[in-house]
């Protein structure tokens, strides 16, 4: 299995893995990447790779970001030759599809130097083999299942899996957002991302409270869904929001804001401060949430040393955050997501859902 996290959380995705026994390790760090690439890390385990995924699913894995399963190893040479390596696989690939559901061919390029192809030659010479010769329908946005290519200098690790085994179906979990001229904060991502990867329901109606909301990133995404939102900090909101119907903008700090008798169908606090202090507020307005409700939270995670200790610490510090947040919400799950830096996002719902 090859297994990707955040490049500054490998220790603390490696003490997971070693806390809940579901891979067999040392294992092999193939690349410890960057922040867009990640650390990605080859094991094995005692289960099938469907399995695997759903134990991790099960146990309530936070930092692995995407999985793929390992089920040949191709040698590369660096050049044109390993093109027709890969193409070699195709029929055996095929074996593994169920050429009656859409896939997609994600291709990972690993190593330092100028290789002759690049990851999308291999992606379209491998798709359109398949779509010829089998007959397979490809998909590149929303795929049911895919081919999974790793190459590193000397070997390429290949798979086929559901696509819902693999956590993310972006490749490597680096999921892409387009920018436009209308966003106001890098953190619209991140919301963004939340609503992807926890498959949340946002309503398109109704009043949101966005704690700690400055510039307004997160603000403008909600109303822009139809929701009033009151939007609370000391802090100027972005221009471009001023004069918006939607959204009321309260510049106090959060402990100063009084909702009278409001409640919300959305919450959401993305504020930077200590986590533990940010729970409180939280839980403050638990009883807001109406039923149907969603809340999202990002926690802040201390530095990390990178050593055992200061992982286990950090695994020991979310349990307890997450007890802490469920004598409130009932939480839906918890993922440091791709547009995540130093901190993991919880998405809740209310306890009377």
């Amino acid at each position: 299995m090859l297994v990707t996290c955040d490049a500054e959380s490998d220790g603390v995705t490696f003490e997971e893995l070693r806390r809940h026994g579901v891979a067999t390790l040392p294992g092999a760090w193939l690349d410890t990447g960057d922040a867009v690439q990640g650390s990605i890390l080859l094991v094995e385990s005692e289960f099938e790779f469907d399995r695997f995924s759903d134990s991790l699913e099960e146990f309530g894995s936070i930092f692995i970001r995407h999985l793929a399963p390992v089920q040949f190893e191709v040698e590369l040479n660096g050049d044109e030759t390993d093109i027709q390596a890969l193409l070699s696989l195709v029929p055996e690939l095929a074996q593994l599809l169920d050429l009656d559901k859409s896939f997609s061919v994600q291709t990972r390029i690993l190593g330092s130097g100028k290789l002759p192809y690049r990851k999308v030659v291999l992606n379209e010479t491998l798709s359109t083999e398949l779509e010829k010769s089998f007959g397979t329908v490809m998909d590149c946005r929303t795929p049911e299942q895919v081919v999974s290519v790793l190459c590193t200098p000397t070997l390429a690790y290949v798979g086929v899996s559901a696509t819902e085994c693999n956590r993310s179906a972006w490749p490597g979990g680096k999921h892409r957002l387009k920018r436009d001229d209308n966003i106001v904060s890098r953190a619209e991502f991140k919301l963004e991302e939340a609503i992807s990867v926890f498959s949340l329901d946002l309503p398109i109606a109704g009043r949101a409270l966005d704690i700690g909301a400055s510039p307004g990133g997160w603000t403008r995404l909600l109303a822009e869904r139809g929701l009033h939102v009151d939007a609370v900090d000391p802090g100027d909101l972005d221009k471009r929001l001023k004069g918006n119907r939607l959204i009321t903008h309260y510049r106090r700090r959060i402990q100063e804001y009084v909702p009278g008798s409001k409640r919300f169908d959305a919450i959401v606090n993305d504020m930077k401060m200590d986590a533990r202090d940010s729970i409180d507020i939280m839980l403050r307005f638990a009883g807001l949430l109406t039923p149907e409700g969603l809340a999202l939270i990002t926690l802040k995670m201390p530095q990390s040393s990178g050593s055992t200790a200061a992982a286990r610490k950090t695994l020991d510090m979310l349990d307890d955050d997450l007890k802490r947040l469920s004598e409130g919400y009932a939480i839906l799950g918890a993922r440091q997501l791709y547009h995540n830096r130093s901190e993991v996002t919880v998405a809740m719902t209310s306890l009377q859902s």
